[in-house]
């Protein structure tokens, strides 16, 4: 009876660890670093029963076999003499489960905690719990701790006041108190405490319910005014505010409003707006960039132009005649405007943004903001065109029912600065030949904007010619200064040396920079010429017709179709293209396709008679700045509550000599004196710390 008890306590342990799909259990509270490593964990493959085990009843040794007529065996009766049952082998990885600490046979086998280190290793040799992945609860598990050469016993191990994990956080040395070896311990560094009281820049938030929108704004737009819409139904979707900062001169606008027929996409409502612009001034300039997500998983696109008005104006009264026109509502509908007062100019920027809220349930609706100032207060205030920025990049609005809260990131120095080459594809047929001048200009801003970013940068260049294919001359190949730029416009595109007869009838564009994109990253490609495999591509297009390819199959015909889809999936893949494209001498021919890969990428187009394309050189360097930034924020800030530290000394926010927000990589970046020095250790050097405190909208709405 004694035997048969403890077989039933067995079995009974074994039953109830039989469930062989139980995970182990993470302690919410504590850093999330513990991994599963099945390679140590052997017992796994044990789970079954013993294959090779006899199950078989052995009858009693004295019992005469071969005697068919033998008496049968007395089942009522128990058989004193029969043999003990040997009760199965029990898996040990089960009793692990039930009892942490089994000491069984085969322990050193097993891995309780699934840290990697079988019971008999954290026991025996590392004196750490079989039960706790963590023993020392510093959130690094004690493997990580094995690995790392820190004490898995202790929290800090190098009594420096910071955490091992915190240490491996911040990039410091864990078993060093004082990493840098400067004598300041790592827990007094200033980074470590730079977010512990996040604060961004103030903001007050205005709430519209039949917008469905929450509006956040610097205390200088304090005369926020929601207008009254008399022809306003549940259908169009009407709602409108206007605000304006009167010390800069800047005035904005936001408007719902549900979208035309026809009209799928921000791109397609940014399309039917520029003609309505048109009828506010005539558009000297104008450039669009590539949709991109919002923070509340919309989708949106912004347009930049410089218009000028016929006759002088107040910034209020250009943003109420915008207004009227984005919006189709007459004026006699429309209350609340203020007063159109203020200073008059004939020149303004207007940036215009669309958000895209696609709603299966309550019905799409658009969001067009729209920001206003004078030209000349644009370009000589940088306060100016950080407002309009801000106003307009979708960061400050959200859905009315989302609430707010303060956010910081802390940053330490990366090795290195990041890595951007432009790669230039211009045009080198016969009728650019009066916009040469115009290139050379463009290149020599393009050069003057680039040197005061943080980027590690190379320029290439090639031209249109067939038989190039998109090649840059070898030498130079890809360069870093101006006199070589220039150079090899005048040469390579001008005078299109090693071109072929045709090349002054022909603008192989877009198959060209194809050809050279893979030629340049492949092995057969000299190393001089070669894209640096960490940097970010940026492929410039300036021409003043239609690619070759869609001159011959236009976009109307199937084949044209075809080519267009093949250009776009390649350059999406490869590269951010930018397309700098004129109107020419043949109507139909208008740089459509250029247009449509440069936004397909992720990049943007503008117009190369424009009278002003500083702003689109300008957009072409802040993008490769965004997108090579090593500082990309984890959420989406309010871009006006940024505030951000470099060694706990405050940033202005500038791009000339400060940092900015890049909206469509959520990233900043850092100019003039301000550029972090990177860290080097090989050298002794660390660099520079950057912590960026803001705001951000918390989404409470499910959006469908």
């Amino acid at each position: 009876m004694f035997k048969k008890v403890i077989v039933c306590l067995v079995l009974g342990l074994a039953a109830a660890c039989s469930d062989d799909t139980q995970t182990p259990i993470i302690d919410a509270g504590a850093a999330d670093t513990s991994t599963t490593d099945t390679a140590s964990d052997t017992s796994v493959d044990d789970a079954g029963a013993d294959a090779t085990q006899d199950v078989s009843v052995t009858p009693d040794a004295g019992q005469d076999m071969a005697q068919p007529d033998a008496d049968p065996v007395d089942m009522t009766t128990p058989d004193m003499d029969a043999p003990d049952m040997e009760p199965p082998p029990i898996d040990p990885l089960q009793v692990c489960l039930a009892d942490c600490n089994y000491a069984g046979p085969r322990w050193c086998e097993v891995d309780c905690d699934y840290d990697g280190l079988s019971n008999c290793e954290e026991v025996q040799q590392l004196g750490t719990n079989a039960c706790d992945n963590d023993t020392d609860s510093d959130g690094l598990s004690d493997l990580d701790e094995l690995q790392a050469g820190t004490d898995p016993l202790l929290t800090d191990s190098d009594a420096d006041g910071l955490s091992d994990y915190l240490e491996t956080v911040f990039g410091f040395n864990p078993t060093n108190p004082s990493t840098l070896n400067d004598n300041i311990l790592d827990g007094d560094r200033w980074i470590v405490s730079a977010c512990d009281n996040p604060e961004g820049e103030p903001i007050d938030y205005y709430t519209s319910p039949s917008g469905d929108w929450i509006i956040g704004l610097p205390p200088a737009f304090s005369n926020h005014v929601e207008l009254t819409i008399a022809t306003a139904t549940s259908a169009n979707k009407y709602a409108g505010s206007v605000f304006d900062d009167p010390a800069n001169e800047v005035t904005a606008l936001l408007f719902s409003r549900a979208p035309a027929a026809g009209q799928q996409n921000a791109q397609d409502v940014l399309a039917s707006l520029r003609s309505r612009v048109a009828q506010v001034g005539t558009i000297n300039q104008d450039n669009t960039g590539a949709d991109f997500p919002t923070h509340d998983y919309f989708t949106a696109a912004v347009s930049k132009f410089l218009i000028q008005t016929s006759t002088q104006q107040s910034a209020r009264a250009v943003r109420d005649n915008l207004l009227l026109k984005l919006s189709g509502v007459a004026s006699a509908d429309i209350t609340g405007l203020p007063v159109a007062a203020g200073n008059t100019y004939n020149r303004f920027r207007v940036f215009i943004s669309v958000t895209y809220r696609k709603d299966a349930v309550n019905g799409d609706r658009i969001l067009i903001a729209a920001a206003v100032a004078p030209a000349d207060k644009y370009d000589t205030r940088e306060k100016v065109k950080f407002r309009m920025d801000d106003l307009t990049n979708t960061t400050n609005v959200s859905r009315a029912q989302d609430t707010t809260r303060a956010r910081c990131n802390a940053f330490r120095a990366g090795e290195g600065n990041p890595e951007a080459d432009f790669y230039w594809v211009l045009d080198q047929s016969g009728s650019m030949f009066d916009d040469y001048v115009r290139v050379k200009n463009v290149a020599n801003l393009f050069f003057n904007e680039l040197e005061n970013t943080a980027l590690d940068y190379r320029i290439g260049v090639t031209n249109m010619d067939e038989q190039i294919d998109g090649r840059l001359r070898s030498p130079p190949g890809w360069h870093t200064d101006r006199v070589t730029f220039i150079n090899e416009i005048d040469v390579y595109v001008e005078d299109c040396v090693g071109c072929g007869p045709t090349a002054g009838g022909s603008e192989w564009g877009l198959s060209s920079a194809q050809e050279g994109i893979q030629w340049m990253r492949s092995s057969a490609a000299p190393q001089v010429v070669r894209i640096r495999p960490d940097a970010q591509l940026i492929t410039i297009f300036m021409s003043d017709e239609e690619d070759q390819t869609i001159q011959n199959s236009p976009l109307s015909t199937s084949a044209g179709q075809q080519a267009l889809a093949g250009f776009k999936q390649f350059f999406e893949a490869n590269t951010i293209a930018f397309s700098i494209v004129g109107t020419s001498s043949f109507p139909s021919s208008d740089g459509e396709a250029y247009r449509q890969v440069a936004i397909a990428s992720g990049g943007g187009f503008a117009d190369l008679l424009a009278q002003d394309i500083s702003e689109t050189i300008q957009d072409i360097i802040y993008a490769a700045t965004g997108l090579a930034s090593n500082y990309q924020l984890p959420e989406v800030p309010i871009s006006s509550t940024l505030r951000v530290y470099k060694n706990a000394e405050w940033v202005p926010r500038s791009r000339e000599n400060g940092f900015d927000y890049f909206a469509s990589t959520n990233s900043i970046a850092f100019f003039g004196s301000y550029r972090p020095e990177p860290a080097d250790p090989t050298m002794g050097r660390y660099g520079d710390d950057v912590s960026v405190s803001y705001s951000t909208f918390l989404n409470r709405t499910k959006n469908p």
